[in-house]
């Protein structure tokens, strides 16, 4: 009996599970939050218009040469520091602080971010 029942609430956990078959739920974050990925990740240290501990975030993109430099400096910024003039210039102009790094973030949640600075009036 307690195998029974042990099966049965198997069953019912993995028909609880959420996905139903449906391919609208099968992608459950399809569309990257700025907002939010701003307010958890970037806003203790910036602003999107103006600047604050780190630059003002409101068209970073196009101030990067290579935007695949600024998305590893996203992540690691002391890597990307030691080789890029750019950065190198960013870290001695906000003494030599550097940016936490933020590995966790994709590229397109880079974006996302970018395009919400770039929306904020």
């Amino acid at each position: 009996m307690k195998n029974i029942l042990i099966v049965l609430y198997s069953i019912f956990l993995f028909s609880c599970s959420g996905n139903n078959g449906n391919s609208s739920e099968t992608s459950v974050n399809a569309e990257v939050d700025g907002e939010q990925l701003f307010k958890i990740n970037c806003a203790q240290c910036h602003r999107p218009s103006e600047d604050f501990v780190g630059p003002a975030l409101k068209n970073a993109g196009q101030r990067w040469k290579d935007r695949n430099l600024l998305y590893q400096f996203v992540r690691n910024s002391q890597s990307v520091i030691q080789r890029d003039e750019y950065a190198k210039a960013l870290f001695e102009k906000y003494n030599q602080s550097p940016m936490l790094p933020l590995p966790n973030l994709t590229d397109k949640d880079i974006d996302a971010i970018l395009t919400y600075c770039n929306n904020v009036p």
